[in-house]
């Protein structure tokens, strides 16, 4: 196997999060009952015309930068001619001409190396209807018909299925930072279709290319490259010839089947939709537009304040712990990250709900966090009132009142128990000497005996060494 070569290139469809269509004013909802979001205008009806969702535009382009891409100025629309039942139109309009960005790059790491993979280009189109195979039958779903897709189209340079996991994984990542896809494999707002040859190693010449279509999960992404990959070098090392096919992965079988032949390639008549006129993009329009924080510039930012690599790593793997954290913005953000991992997400997990179902407020936390640093409350005391912040509508303060979360801080009190315990224990004095740290535990607990846990405890060791020192 080592004396073989796996080349992959990878076209995402990505759906985006406009409010509406594409080129209709009709509701872009993929929860909506089947066939109920439906616009003349993404049927093709004659005498319609297609109007250009500027969100979507601006979508595209936070993309482009992102992915460090040369950006259009001019942005133009064209006809990719087909017939297909979930292309009710007979056309679809996308962008083969004049992409939106081209000439691209992305940084992935696979196996503790970074390797930047090369992006040939992005670019706008239309989604086609949804189709369900059931019973023998096709149902088809026209809700989708017409939805904003971002189509992006990798070189050839993955050369394993890890890398081309890695790469998915950070298209989903950016897509989610920059909030214009939930990208969601198994719902189908991003799919992925895996160009892949293998070839003897040392040569340059690319072997017979299969596509694989519409793969809806990473480990499908995974286990389809491989199986794909070892059916070629078998072939070639029998000395059989590989055909260029289309392809589909079958999840019960865990292996690629045959759709189509691919003997030529399709000519689909390309030419500029005459409905959409050519429109100039001014660079100051194109500067104004700004991007979010990107997965690797916030996951630095988290390394420079001290956060360990493996709480950073999960960070941006998932959009909702990254905004949560922010909002507590409290001035020690690896105090922050410490109690979000240490107490929220096991609350989380408990709760069985996503963080932003789970209604605990960064605020509440940020509050919480400040009265543990002026000694109000204990650690201790802050692990208690964390659940209880959940569905919370009280100020922390009556919280902490109502459930006497609150430290004693009262130095006259606190005093009178520290010598009331050296009056009963009169050795202590002569220990505070040879034995310190031991003496100053044994007084910290019976102090918290006799407080129940509530006396604060940098005020109570503070005033335990000042009455041992005078004595």
């Amino acid at each position: 196997m080592k004396n073989f070569e796996l080349i992959i290139g990878i076209e995402i469809h990505l759906e985006i999060n406009s409010k509406t269509k594409m080129f209709s004013a009709i509701e872009n909802n993929f929860d909506a009952e089947p066939n109920t979001l439906i616009s003349p205008i993404d049927l093709g009806y004659p005498g319609t015309l297609p109007t250009i969702n500027k969100e979507v535009v601006i979508k595209a382009i936070k993309l482009a930068k992102a992915l460090n891409m040369e950006i259009n100025h001019e942005l133009h629309f064209d006809r990719k001619n087909y017939f297909y039942t979930d292309l009710p139109k007979g056309y679809q309009i996308t962008q083969q001409f004049r992409p939106i960005g081209k000439n691209g790059t992305i940084t992935i790491s696979s196996n503790g190396q970074t390797k930047q993979i090369p992006i040939e280009r992005i670019h706008i189109e239309e989604d086609t209807a949804r189709q369900q195979h059931q019973d023998g039958q096709t149902l088809i779903n026209y809700n989708r018909a017409g939805v904003p897709l971002i189509e992006i189209v990798s070189y050839p340079n993955i050369r394993s299925a890890e890398e081309a996991v890695q790469y998915i994984e950070e298209i989903q990542k950016i897509a989610k930072f920059l909030d214009i896809s939930d990208a969601i494999m198994a719902k189908g707002s991003l799919r992925a279709d895996i160009n892949l040859s293998v070839r003897m190693l040392g040569t340059n010449k690319y072997g017979t290319r299969v596509e694989i279509k519409n793969l809806n999960s990473l480990n499908n992404v995974k286990t389809a490259i491989e199986y794909e990959y070892n059916l070629h070098v078998q072939k070639i090392i029998r000395g059989e010839e590989i055909e260029q096919e289309t392809k589909n992965f079958d999840e019960s079988l865990l292996q690629t089947v045959s759709m189509r032949k691919k003997t030529d390639a399709v000519d689909y008549k390309y030419f500029p939709d005459p409905n959409i006129p050519i429109i100039v993009l001014e660079q100051k329009w194109i500067d104004n537009i700004k991007i979010n924080e990107l997965p690797q510039e916030m996951k630095q930012r988290f390394l420079s304040f001290g956060v360990p690599e493996n709480y950073c790593n999960q960070i941006i793997n998932n959009i909702d712990y990254a905004r949560f954290i922010d909002q507590i913005q409290y001035h020690d953000i690896f105090q922050s990250v410490k109690i979000f991992f240490s107490e929220i997400i096991p609350l989380e997990k408990k709760l069985n709900q996503k963080i932003s179902s789970i209604n605990i407020k960064p605020q509440d936390i940020k509050e919480c966090l400040l009265l543990l640093e002026q000694g109000v409350i204990s650690g201790k005391q802050l692990k208690q009132i964390i659940p209880l912040l959940v569905d919370n509508n009280s100020s922390i303060n009556d919280l902490i009142e109502k459930n006497g979360f609150k430290l004693i801080s009262d130095k006259s009190l606190i005093s009178t128990w520290i010598n009331e315990i050296v009056e009963k224990y009169p050795y202590l004095k002569n220990d505070y000497l040879t034995q310190k740290e031991k003496t100053l535990k044994f007084i910290t607990g019976e102090i918290m005996k006799i407080s129940k846990g509530q006396a604060n405890p940098i005020l109570t060791n503070e005033l335990i060494e000042e009455i041992l020192r005078k004595n």
